[in-house]
């Protein structure tokens, strides 16, 4: 099985950084232990990139969203089958409202 190419947006990147310099403001350690488990997440959509739920909150639908759940954090993609690529758009702490989620 092909695994599919993952290409994180600007977003995304950004989103991981503001991650880790919130959380490392407490603890260095543990702000890097939550970025590795999302990005080790994040890699379970090479193998599998339909393996989220699709994500119906999204309009308008010009892409099929899917996420993954990892901790507090929802890891929004989408997945182009003709070219097997999977784009990570963001990264969101679902303990915010969710219509401040940008993608």
């Amino acid at each position: 099985m092909k695994k599919a190419q993952v290409i994180w947006s600007d977003t995304a990147l950004q989103d991981m950084e503001t991650i880790y310099d919130f959380l490392a403001q407490n603890s260095q350690p543990a702000a890097q232990r939550i970025i590795e488990t999302i990005l080790s997440r994040a890699k379970q959509v090479e193998s599998f990139p339909e393996s989220g739920v699709k994500q119906e909150t999204i309009e308008p639908a010009i892409k099929e969203y899917r996420y993954l759940i990892e901790g507090n954090y929802k890891i929004i993609y989408s997945y182009q089958t003709e070219t097997q690529t999977v784009h990570i758009a963001t990264i969101f702490d679902t303990r915010y409202n969710p219509e401040k989620m940008q993608v």
